[in-house]
C-alpha cells in the first residue's frame, strides 16, 4: 500500500524521466504541452473577474463625459462598445458556459495523466488509446452540457448508456494508479451497492430501505452522474476548478524561481539554534511551505527530500526523521492563507467566504506546530542532539534578505484579496502574477522561456493529478447521496447526536481517522458531512466549529497508523519502516488530536479573531455557521493559549519519557492526566490543574538541583 501511495506524487515525474524511444520522447512533449495549456485555462478563468474589471475601466477612460451618463446607459455603452461586445462575446462562448467550466480539467487533466501512464514503449498505444477515449467521451458530455445550457432538458439517451460507464471506468484506473487501492475499492462498493440497494433484507439495517430495481438504478445513475453535473462532476470537482487550482499555479511558480532553497535557508536561521534544531528546522520549512501549498504528501516530497538527510545525520533514528516531514507536512493543510482543498470545500459547504475559515485556522495551526516543536525538543534532550552546527545555519546576505520579498509581497496580496476584496480566483490570479513578478525581479536565473514553461508543466502535471482523485471524490459523494444512504444515515446519527456531546464528537474522530486512513481529506469530509447532514443541529455547535472539527480528524487520519499516507510517502526517503514512521508521526502531532476538541470547547480559538474584520469593515460579523463573537472575549483566548503551552509541555515531556532527566513511568502518567485536565473547560479542574502542573515542574527541577549537588 505504501508504495502505491508514493508513486502516486511521484508517478508522472518518474515514468518521463527516463525515454528510451522517440515515441517516449513524443509523448513528454505532448503531455508537458498539455500541462502547460491546462495551466494557462486555470489561468484564464481566475482572471475572468479582473479581466472585466479591466474592460470596464478601459471603457470609463475612453469615453468622454462618462460619469455624466446615466445608468442605463452606462449599461448600453459596456454592451455596446466594441471591446465590451468582444469580452461579452468571449464571456459567453468561454468563461461562463458550464461544460466548459467543468469539462476541460476533466479532459485536460485525464489526458495529461493518461498519456504518459505506462513506463513500458510497448504499452505506448494503450496510452494513446485511453486519451483519444477519455478525451471524445468528455467531449460528447460537454455537448451535452452545452444542450442543457441551451434549454433542453437533461436526459439519458442510449449513447450515455455506453459513454458513462467507460468515463468511470477510465476514472478509477487513474485513481488506482495515482491513489492505491483503497480508494477505488471502495468507490467500488458503493457502485454495486447503487445497484442491489433495493434486494437487500431489513437486517442489513441503513443499507436496506431502498425499493429501486437494477434498471431504475442505473437510468438514475446515468441520469444523475453523466446527464447533469453529478458524481464526477459534482461539488468537488466545482470548487477545486473554481478555487483551488490557481493556488496551485502560484506555489510551483514560487517554488521554481529558487524560492524554495530559500526558503530552507530561513528555517534553519530561524530555528537551527534550537536543541534538536535539523528537525525543528524541517518543521519550520514545511510550515512555511504551507502557506503556499496545502497538499502533505507533496509538501514531504517537496521538501522532504532535503531535510530528513539532514536530521538522520544530526542523530535522530530515520523513523523519526520520516515522522518529523510527514507531520510537519501535514500540518500545511491546516496553515493559512493556501490551505488544503478540503478548507475550500468547507467554505462551499457551509456558505462561508474562505477568509474566516483562514482567519479560524490562525490560532489552530499554531497550536499544532508549537505541539510538534515542543515533541521534538524533549526527543532532542533525550538523544542529546544539540543545535545545527553554526556553519550549517549562516545569516541571509544582503541580497538572500532582500529577495524574502518573493514571500512577503505575493503573500501580502493574496492576503489583501482575500480579506479585504473576498474573492478567492481574483486573489489567486494577482497572487499568481505577482509571485511571477518577483521571481523575474529578484532571480535572475529564472528569466528564460525555458524556466516559466518548466513551472508551467509542474503546475499543470500537480493540477491534473488532483482532479483525477476530485473526480473519484464526486463520484463517492454522489453515489451516497443519490443512493438514499446518506438519508438514512443522518437519521441514525440524528438520534446518536442527542446523547453526550463528547461522545458524538468521539465518534466523529473514530469516523474521520478510520475513512482518513485511505481516502483523501477531501473524501473523508464530504462523506462525514452527508452523513451529518440532518443531524447536524442536533449535535448543538456552530457549522463552522463541527465542519473544522471532521477537517482536523481528516487531515491528521494521514499520520495515524496503520495506514499514514503522509508518513508512508516520508518513509522511503528516510529508509524507514513505514509502520515505524507512522507510529512516531502520530507522537509528533499530538497537538493534531486534541486541537479539534479545544475549539469546540474553547470557541475563542477560532472566533475571537473575527473581530478583525469588524475592526477593518466596522460592520458586525454575523453568519449562521459562526456563533456570535461578541460572547467570547480576549481572556478566554490568553487562557487557552496559555493552557495549551503548559499542557503541551508536559504532554511532550511525558511522551518522550524525559524533560531536564529521565521520567519514570508515573511520572510521566500524572503529566498525561494533568496536561489533558488543563484544556477543559470547567475552570475550576483547570486552574487545579494549573497549580499541580507548576509543583510538577518545580519539584522536577528541585530534584535535579539535588542529584546535582551530590
Amino acid at each position: 500500500m505504501n508504495k502505491e501511495i508514493f508513486k502516486s506524487e511521484m508517478d508522472s515525474d518518474t515514468e518521463t524521466e527516463q525515454p528510451k524511444t522517440s515515441s517516449d520522447v513524443f509523448k513528454i512533449k505532448i503531455e508537458n504541452i498539455l500541462c502547460v495549456i491546462f495551466t494557462l485555462v486555470i489561468l484564464i478563468y481566475s482572471a475572468s473577474g479582473p479581466l472585466s474589471e479591466f474592460v470596464r475601466w478601459f471603457i470609463e477612460i475612453t469615453t468622454s463625459d462618462f460619469e455624466e451618463l446615466s445608468r442605463r446607459e452606462q449599461r448600453v455603452l459596456f454592451r455596446e462598445h466594441w471591446l465590451g461586445a468582444t469580452y461579452r462575446s468571449f464571456e459567453r462562448g468561454f468563461l461562463l458556459p458550464t461544460g466548459l467550466i467543468l469539462g476541460l480539467p476533466i479532459i485536460l487533466s485525464f489526458a495529461i495523466t493518461l498519456i504518459t501512464l505506462h513506463k513500458s514503449s510497448r504499452l505506448n498505444w494503450l496510452d494513446w488509446a485511453l486519451t483519444f477515449v477519455s478525451t471524445g467521451v468528455f467531449l460528447v458530455w460537454i455537448g451535452k452540457l452545452f444542450s442543457i445550457d441551451a434549454g433542453i432538458l437533461p436526459s439519458a439517451t442510449s449513447i450515455d448508456y455506453l459513454l458513462f460507464p467507460i468515463a468511470t471506468i477510465v476514472t478509477l484506473y487513474l485513481t488506482y494508479r495515482y491513489f492505491g487501492t483503497f480508494i477505488v475499492v471502495f468507490c467500488v462498493f458503493w457502485i454495486l451497492y447503487f445497484f442491489v440497494r433495493g434486494y437487500l433484507p431489513e437486517w442489513t439495517g441503513i443499507f436496506a430501505g431502498s425499493s429501486s430495481t437494477v434498471e431504475q438504478s442505473l437510468r438514475s445513475m446515468v441520469l444523475n452522474f453523466w446527464s447533469q453535473t453529478g458524481g464526477m462532476f459534482g461539488q468537488p470537482l466545482q470548487v477545486v476548478s473554481g478555487n483551488v487550482l490557481i493556488f496551485i499555479v502560484f506555489g510551483s511558480v514560487l517554488m521554481a524561481s529558487g524560492a524554495g532553497e530559500l526558503l530552507l535557508k530561513i528555517a534553519n536561521r530561524l530555528t537551527g539554534g534550537l536543541t534538536g534544531g535539523a528537525a525543528h528546522a524541517a518543521v519550520a520549512s514545511s510550515a512555511l511551505f504551507g502557506t503556499l501549498s496545502g497538499a502533505a504528501i507533496s509538501n514531504v516530497v517537496s521538501t522532504g527530500t532535503m531535510t530528513i538527510p539532514v536530521i538522520k545525520k544530526s542523530g535522530f533514528k530515520p523513523s523519526f526523521a520520516g515522522a518529523v516531514e510527514a507531520s510537519a507536512s501535514t500540518g500545511g493543510q491546516i496553515m493559512p492563507p493556501v490551505m488544503g482543498v478540503v478548507a475550500f470545500f468547507v467554505a462551499g459547504q457551509i456558505g462561508l467566504e474562505y477568509r474566516y475559515i483562514v482567519v479560524a485556522a490562525i490560532v489552530p495551526a499554531i497550536f499544532y506546530y508549537l505541539g510538534t516543536l515542543l515533541t521534538i525538543y524533549f526527543e532532542a534532550r533525550k538523544k542529546g542532539i544539540g543545535p545545527l552546527p553554526r556553519e550549517n545555519r549562516p545569516g541571509l546576505n544582503r541580497l538572500e534578505q532582500t529577495r524574502c520579498l518573493v514571500f512577503i509581497i505575493p503573500l501580502s496580496v493574496l492576503s489583501y484579496f482575500l480579506f479585504v476584496q473576498p474573492s478567492v480566483p481574483k486573489a489567486g490570479f494577482y497572487g499568481f502574477i505577482t509571485a511571477l513578478t518577483c521571481s523575474l525581479v529578484l532571480f535572475p536565473e529564472f528569466r528564460s522561456w525555458s524556466k516559466i514553461y518548466n513551472a508551467f508543466v509542474t503546475a499543470g502535471r500537480m493540477a491534473a493529478s488532483i482532479i483525477v482523485i476530485v473526480a473519484a471524490i464526486g463520484l463517492i459523494v454522489g453515489l451516497i447521496q443519490v443512493s438514499g444512504f446518506s438519508g438514512r444515515l443522518s437519521l441514525l446519527l440524528a438520534q446518536a447526536a442527542s446523547g453526550p456531546l463528547f461522545s458524538v464528537l468521539i465518534v466523529l474522530a473514530l469516523g474521520s481517522i478510520v475513512l482518513g486512513m485511505g481516502l483523501p481529506p477531501g473524501a473523508t469530509y464530504f462523506i462525514i458531512v452527508i452523513a451529518l447532514s440532518s443531524g447536524i443541529e442536533a449535535v448543538g455547535i456552530p457549522l463552522l466549529s463541527l465542519h473544522l472539527f471532521v477537517v482536523y480528524f481528516a487531515v491528521i487520519s494521514t499520520v495515524t497508523p496503520p495506514v499514514a499516507l503522509a508518513a508512508f510517502a516520508a518513509a522511503p526517503i528516510a529508509g524507514a519502516d513505514p509502520i515505524k514512521t507512522g507510529l512516531s508521526a502520530a507522537r509528533l502531532s499530538l497537538a493534531g488530536f486534541l486541537i479539534p476538541f479545544i475549539f469546540v470547547y474553547h470557541p475563542s480559538v477560532i472566533y475571537k479573531l473575527q473581530i478583525f474584520f469588524e475592526w477593518f469593515e466596522g460592520e458586525a460579523v454575523a453568519s449562521p455557521a459562526m456563533i456570535d463573537i461578541s460572547t467570547v472575549g480576549w481572556g478566554e483566548l490568553g487562557w487557552i493559549i496559555f493552557a495549551f503551552v503548559v499542557a503541551m509541555w508536559l504532554l511532550a515531556s511525558a511522551l518522550a519519557g524525559f524533560e531536564k532527566r529521565k521520567l519514570n513511568l508515573l511520572e510521566r502518567l500524572v503529566r498525561s492526566i494533568i496536561g489533558i485536565a488543563l484544556l477543559v473547560p470547567d475552570y475550576t479542574i483547570a486552574f487545579i490543574a494549573l497549580g499541580i502542573a507548576i509543583l510538577i515542574l518545580f519539584f522536577h527541577r528541585i530534584q535535579l538541583w539535588k542529584v546535582k549537588q551530590n
